[in-house]
């Protein structure tokens, strides 16, 4: 049952969490950014140097007055930096850990994620700026570490990831996005041996619209996956292809403190199983405070449902919420 079970489970809060962290470090990297560029601003005004200019013609001095160059220092070019790392760790409650339609499971789960990436220096392509990376990530899935008597850690994971990305952004509004993930599942109780892999393309593009002091951003998110599962006898049952748009809006509440509501909705069709089509709504609220350049913590709470027209497949609701904390860091 285990090894059926848990490949619905990664793959449908998997790939959500890890957006959530992934967001959650954007914005902690946006906020520092702001607030070194007001640095810079300030700083900026101080270490302004002042010298007399010389005359341009005899008796300009006593018909003008004297006249001064302003020497702004100049602003070197960033370093780039070709590895980017990060470790995050997440704990949360959740009302529903099997995705259950009735007789819901609660506990805690903690997942533990770290992440390094080479990152080439971006280059300009149709008026904006093009980066991308290549990385490894791994992430484990540690079930009911409040109540380990409901045995709920045999479900214990971990998840192997190759990942390829590149994002293109222009006129300060768009970002389009594509990468390529290799996922290895590793199941705890079996020794970490593999028990699910998928291959899968994924795209999206995003608008950014700034509303006040705040951002509004919709996005289109696509991603197809490629799954064998075992046992046997159907190793592709998984394979479908995901559809979502999402809604986030950030907004500075105080100094270094965002939060971010959001809504997602997303549509996946089972291509080995034509008459399966799944639909999730997600709708979730998160507080993400910058301690520093390489530092945040956040907190959350969430609701999802999926309904499901393969009457196999059982229609559940989940509340979550808890608490993350990431480092960060850049070679």
């Amino acid at each position: 049952m285990k090894r059926i079970l848990l490949p619905f489970l990664a793959a449908t809060t998997a790939t959500f969490a890890q957006n959530a962290a992934d967001r959650a470090i954007a914005t902690t990297h946006s906020a520092v950014a702001r607030t070194q560029g007001a640095m810079a601003g300030s700083m900026l005004t101080k270490d302004m140097e002042t010298r007399q200019a010389p005359e341009l013609f005899p008796g300009e001095m006593e018909d003008v007055g004297p006249q001064f160059l302003i020497a702004r220092p100049q602003s070197a070019a960033p370093a780039h930096h070709w590895i980017e790392a990060y470790a995050d760790a997440q704990f949360f409650y959740t009302s529903n850990s099997l995705l259950t339609e009735k007789d819901n499971r609660d506990t805690g789960v903690m997942v533990l994620t770290v992440q390094a990436a080479i990152t080439p220096p971006p280059f300009s392509l149709m008026g904006g700026q093009v980066s991308t990376k290549a990385g490894y990530r791994h992430q484990w899935w540690l079930y009911s570490l409040d109540k380990t008597a409901s045995q709920l850690n045999n479900f214990d994971f971990a998840v192997s990831t190759v990942f390829l990305s590149a994002r293109h952004s222009w006129d300060e509004k768009w970002v389009a996005s594509v990468g390529l993930d290799y996922n290895r599942y590793l199941s705890h109780d079996n020794d970490w041996t593999e028990f699910y892999v998928e291959l899968s393309p994924s795209w999206s593009i995003e608008r950014n619209l700034q509303i006040g002091t705040g951002q509004f951003t919709v996005g289109y998110y696509g991603a197809y996956h490629w799954t064998q599962t075992d046992p046997m006898p159907v190793q592709n049952i998984n394979d479908r292809l995901d559809s979502a748009i999402g809604l986030f809006y950030s907004q500075e509440l105080v100094p270094h403190l965002v939060a971010q509501p959001y809504y997602r909705v997303q549509w996946s069709h089972y291509t080995e199983n034509s008459d399966r089509n799944d639909f999730y709504n997600t709708l979730g609220l998160a507080l993400i405070y910058t301690v520093n350049d390489w530092a945040s913590v956040r907190t959350f709470v969430s609701y999802e449902n999926r309904n499901s027209t393969d009457s196999t497949v059982a229609d559940y609701n989940k509340w979550e919420s808890g608490a993350g904390v990431t480092f960060s860091a850049s070679f």
